[in-house]
């Protein structure tokens, strides 16, 4: 796996979290409805699953959701880990910046004071670096 990679994984986990959450959105709004409907004790209901396995699947989405979390924590502690290694401060900033907080190039040149083209060389001498981080990494 690339440094780049490795990073990516963050943004990665950030999305899936995201996705996990509109499921269990979804899913609560299905239960509130079926509510609603259980008290009318109509035939027909607006509700296709029971309300038990409704609740069911959003015990299961939110167990999901917390290892998806877990997963995405214990990532972020080993990148901030390897990032303490680093003796360049513009690098650390810079992953930091567009890894952990998802910032783009040219918005982390801006706040940083520099160039985009020095902040693109600047990324890539710092991706460099944490890849060389992570082969010192026993597997």
């Amino acid at each position: 796996m690339t440094a780049k990679q490795y990073l990516m994984q963050v943004q990665a986990y950030e999305y899936k979290i995201k996705l996990k959450i509109d499921q269990i959105i979804e899913e609560r709004s299905k239960a509130e409805k079926c509510s609603a409907v259980l008290s009318e004790r109509v035939q027909t209901s607006i509700c296709g699953d029971s309300l038990s396995s409704i609740i069911a699947k959003i015990y299961d989405y939110e167990k999901e959701l917390d290892i998806l979390i877990d997963k995405q924590i214990d990532i972020k502690r080993n990148i901030v880990s390897k990032l303490d290694l680093m003796m360049d401060d513009r690098y650390i900033e810079i992953l930091d910046r567009k890894y952990l907080k998802g910032y783009n190039l040219i918005k982390i040149a801006y706040e940083m004071g520099y160039s985009y083209a020095q902040v693109k060389r600047f990324h890539g001498r710092a991706l460099q670096k944490f890849g060389e981080l992570l082969k010192d990494e026993p597997q």
